[in-house]
């Protein structure tokens, strides 16, 4: 592995909300605290995490590229100055803040599949489900073009191959994520989300030896409900040198919850799971405690993942979920909070035993 050898113990941390990364075409955004990224990595490394994921945007970098590689190059500096691993993920949340209040996909796709205006920037609405099963509806089949005709799915190898580019040689690059939580309405469309992941991996291979993660798939209609041996289906066929992980996202992580992806990755014979994303839930109102956070890290390492990152650190609170939250700003600068020092001792029990 080309990073540091901190990283060899277990694969334990956050995900990491940047800001140029991070910032949506179609809303407004406060700005980070000061020296938020370098207090963060500190923190990070002070407190025994090894790993941090790091969501990233491609409607980000369509809205500012050189904010978008210039904060990404300071991300990785960072982790490398930190002795921490990295894994780049990909990420799309409700599609694109085009259509609602998600964060992904570019203006570049969705005018020209929607052919519409985009929303004012003050607009919070959620997408229209109608809307959303368009959309991967034609992804999955391959129909979304830009405006000068290209494919979405050659467009979107690119972008992500620009990323690999810009940090594949730190040391503290470990991984790249395809892409996150896919959706799916057709029971059809797991096996085309298959052919995806073997067209995105046979691009990023030519310029990276790291591994690669893809994302189980979320299925949004009764049709298409993930049933093991359907989820199954995802997994990319082709066999490149690199390290092919399947990342999976435990809300909560719960021994049964861990019982279905052990069931998926029987099905795909795929002995690598990283849990990318986890936490106390998705309901709103949720809350995590210490008991919680070392009950989670417990299962998680004894269900035998190669890491997982909790969510989330981010300098913006969520305030419906209270269990995301890790972070105080205080006189503008970015502090834990006692939800990240419960998370930062339950991984320190969790390794110590």
């Amino acid at each position: 592995m080309n990073f540091s050898t901190k990283s060899q113990s277990p694969l334990l941390g956050v995900n990491f909300d940047g800001y140029k990364i991070s910032d949506r075409q179609h809303r407004y955004r406060s700005n980070p605290p000061d020296s938020y990224i370098r207090d963060s990595f500190k923190f990070f490394s002070e407190n025994g995490l090894t790993c941090i994921r790091v969501p990233f945007y491609w409607e980000s970098y369509e809205k500012d590229p050189e904010g978008f590689l210039t904060e990404l190059e300071m991300i990785s500096d960072e982790a490398d100055r930190n002795g921490l691993a990295i894994i780049y993920d990909n990420h799309q949340w409700e599609c694109s803040s085009f259509l609602g209040h998600g964060i992904g996909f570019p203006d570049s796709l969705l005018s020209c599949l929607f052919n519409r205006a985009p929303p004012s920037k003050e607009s919070w609405n959620c997408p229209l489900k109608k809307d959303l099963e368009f959309f991967w509806n034609t992804w999955w089949d391959r129909k979304i073009l830009n405006e000068n005709g290209d494919d979405g799915w050659k467009l979107q190898r690119e972008f992500v191959e620009r990323v690999i580019d810009k940090v594949k040689n730190k040391q503290s690059t470990h991984g790249f994520e395809i892409l996150n939580e896919p959706q799916v309405y057709r029971s059809a469309d797991f096996k085309k989300a298959s052919s995806y992941h073997n067209f995105m991996i046979e691009g990023i291979t030519k310029h990276t030896e790291k591994s690669i993660y893809f994302s189980y798939v979320y299925s949004n209609s009764l049709g298409s409900l993930g049933f093991p041996w359907r989820q199954a289906r995802i997994k990319p066929t082709v066999t490149p040198i690199n390290q092919i992980v399947f990342d999976i996202h435990p809300y909560p992580p719960y021994q049964v919850v861990l019982v279905y992806y052990k069931l998926v990755s029987y099905f795909m014979n795929n002995k690598t799971i990283f849990a990318g994303e986890y936490n106390a839930g998705i309901k709103k109102t949720i809350t995590i405690n210490q008991i919680q956070h070392s009950q989670y890290v417990k299962n998680l390492l004894a269900f035998g993942v190669q890491g997982a990152t909790f969510w989330w650190w981010s300098f913006e609170p969520d305030n419906d979920h209270p269990a995301f939250n890790m972070t105080k700003v205080v006189e503008n600068k970015i502090l834990p909070n006692e939800n990240f020092e419960y998370f930062g001792e339950s991984l320190k029990s969790a390794i110590q035993q």
